[in-house]
């Protein structure tokens, strides 16, 4: 079970993968 920390931070980091493609 992920908090809500970590949650943040994956969806951070994802969108900042993600941010070169759009």
């Amino acid at each position: 079970m992920k908090t809500p920390i970590n949650a943040l931070l994956e969806a951070s980091l994802l969108r900042d993968a993600a941010e070169p493609f759009q």
